[in-house]
C-alpha cells in the first residue's frame, strides 16, 4: 500500500510538470512513420501514454512473478502453519507436565517431536514425563531418540539421564553415564557435582574426595556446602580405614585433610578414636587440647575426660585452663571432676561433681559423684540419695526433658536400694 501512494504521488508530479511545460511552451508535436502509415500527436499525449504504459507493465510483472512463485509462496505458509502447531504443542505439553497431568503431557510431546525443529526438547521433556509414570522404559526409549534426533548435545541428553536415574535412586547406572560425561567434558561442574552426589549416595567415600577437589576448582558449590561435604568425605574416609585397621592408611588420610578441616569436632574425634585404639593416648591428648583451645566441643571434653596419659595431673591442670572461658559449662566441669578421680583429688572431684550438677543435673554426674561417696568418703546414705536422683535424671533425658518420670516412691525407695546396696 505505500509503495502503491508513493507511486501516484509521482504520476502526479509528472502530470504536472507535463502540463505545466505545455502550458508555457505549447504542446508540441510527434509523427511516429512506419512503412506506409504516419502516426501524428502532441508530445504531451505521447508521454502521458509512456508513462501509462511503465505502469501497466510494471503490474504485469508483478502479478507474474506472484503466479511464478506461488506453489513456494503456499508451502511456505503451509510450514509456518505447521510450525506454530508444532510450537503451541510443545508449550500446551509443558504446560500440562507443570500441572502434573504427565501422561497427556507425554502424549502431546512425542505426537509432533519427530516434526519439530525442536525435537531435542519434546523427547527430554517426554523422557521426564514417562519418569513421573515410572515407565522407565519408554523413558530410556525417548532419550535414545534425542540422541539420535541431535547427535551434538550430548551433554544435555546425558545430564537428563543421570537426573532422572538419580531420582529413581538407579545410582550404579548414574554413575556410569556421568563417567562418561565426565571424559567428553572433563571441566563440567555439574557433572562433577552430579558425580559427588553419586558417591555420597553410594558410600564411596574414596573416590568421593577428589572428585570434591575438582568441584572446588569449579566452584560447583557454594563454600558451606562443600565443606560440609567434604567433611562428611574424610569422616567416612577415616571410619572405612579404621574398620579395616589398616592404620597407615589412616594415618595417610588425616595427613591428607586440609588444615581448615582438622578444626572440625567431628573429624578429630574419630581420628582420636583410632589413636586410643593404636594405645596413643598421649598424641589423642595433645590433639584434643590442641582443638579445644580455639574451637570448644562438649563431645570432645568428654572423650578428654576418658584418656588415660601418662601424666594425670597435667592432663588435669591443662583442662583447668579451660575454666576461662567455660566457667558455667556443667559438661567441662564434669570432665574436671573426673579427671580429679583420676589424680586421687577426691575434695576437689566433689566440689567439681556438685558445681556441674548445680548448674545442669546429668545422670553421669550424679553416678560418679555417688561413687565417690560410696567407695572413698564412706557417705553411703548420701550416695543413696545420688544414685536415686541420677536414676531420675536418666529417665528425664530418655524422654528428651519433655516428660516427667512417672515413678512411685515406694517402689523408688525398696527395690533400687537392693539393687545398689553392696
Amino acid at each position: 500500500m505505500k509503495r502503491f501512494i508513493i507511486l501516484i504521488l509521482m504520476a502526479v508530479v509528472l502530470a504536472v510538470a507535463i502540463g505545466l511545460a505545455a502550458y508555457y511552451n505549447g504542446q508540441g508535436y510527434v509523427a511516429i512513420s512506419f512503412a506506409d502509415y504516419t502516426f501524428e500527436t502532441t508530445f504531451v499525449f505521447v508521454m502521458g501514454v509512456i508513462a501509462l504504459s511503465f505502469v501497466i507493465f510494471y503490474y504485469f510483472l508483478r502479478v507474474f512473478s506472484r503466479l511464478l512463485y506461488f506453489p513456494s509462496y503456499m508451502n511456505l505458509r503451509k510450514y509456518k502453519r505447521h510450525e506454530n502447531r508444532v510450537k503451541g504443542a510443545l508449550v500446551k505439553g509443558l504446560i500440562e507436565m507443570s500441572e502434573g497431568r504427565f501422561e497427556q503431557a507425554e502424549k502431546i510431546l512425542i505426537k509432533h517431536a519427530s516434526a519439530s525443529d525442536t525435537s531435542l526438547l519434546n523427547y527430554l521433556m517426554a523422557a521426564r514425563s514417562a519418569q513421573q509414570q515410572a515407565a522407565y522404559d519408554r523413558r530410556d526409549d525417548y532419550l535414545r531418540m534425542a540422541h539420535k534426533a541431535t547427535p551434538s548435545a550430548d551433554i544435555a541428553i546425558g545430564l537428563t539421564q543421570a537426573e532422572l536415574q538419580l531420582s529413581h535412586k538407579q545410582f550404579e547406572q548414574a554413575l556410569a553415564t556421568l563417567n562418561h560425561l565426565s571424559t567428553v567434558s572433563p571441566k563440567h561442574g555439574y557433572v562433577k557435582k552430579l558425580l559427588a552426589r553419586v558417591y555420597r549416595q553410594l558410600n564411596d567415600w574414596d573416590n568421593l574426595g577428589p572428585v570434591l577437589k575438582e568441584v572446588r576448582k569449579l566452584k560447583a558449590l557454594d563454600e558451606d556446602t562443600l565443606e560440609e561435604k567434604e567433611i562428611e568425605a574424610f569422616y567416612g574416609m577415616l571410619l572405612n580405614s579404621i574398620k579395616q585397621v589398616d592404620g597407615e592408611k589412616t594415618e595417610n588420610i588425616w595427613q591428607q585433610i586440609p588444615k581448615r578441616l582438622k578444626m572440625n569436632a567431628g573429624l578429630v574425634r574419630i581420628y582420636c578414636s583410632y589413636l586410643i585404639k593404636q594405645n596413643k593416648e598421649d598424641e589423642a591428648a595433645i590433639l584434643i587440647r590442641s582443638q579445644l583451645s580455639d574451637n570448644w566441643s562438649n563431645e570432645l571434653a568428654l572423650m578428654y575426660s576418658d584418656l588415660r596419659v601418662s601424666d594425670g595431673v597435667k592432663q588435669l591442670e591443662s583442662a583447668e585452663t579451660w575454666l576461662r572461658n567455660q566457667s558455667r559449662n556443667a559438661i567441662l566441669l564434669l570432665v574436671l571432676g573426673k579427671l580429679s578421680l583420676t589424680a586421687q583429688l577426691w575434695g576437689k572431684a566433689r566440689s567439681y561433681f556438685e558445681t556441674s550438677i548445680g548448674i545442669e543435673p546429668s545422670a553421669e554426674a550424679y553416678l560418679k559423684l555417688a561413687e565417690l561417696l560410696d567407695n572413698k568418703m564412706d557417705e553411703q546414705e548420701e550416695a543413696q540419695k545420688m544414685y536415686r536422683l541420677g536414676l531420675l535424671s536418666a529417665v528425664d533425658s530418655q524422654f528428651d526433658n519433655n516428660e516427667t518420670a512417672s515413678v512411685n516412691d515406694g517402689w523408688l525407695n525398696k527395690p533400687l536400694l537392693k539393687v545398689i546396696q553392696k
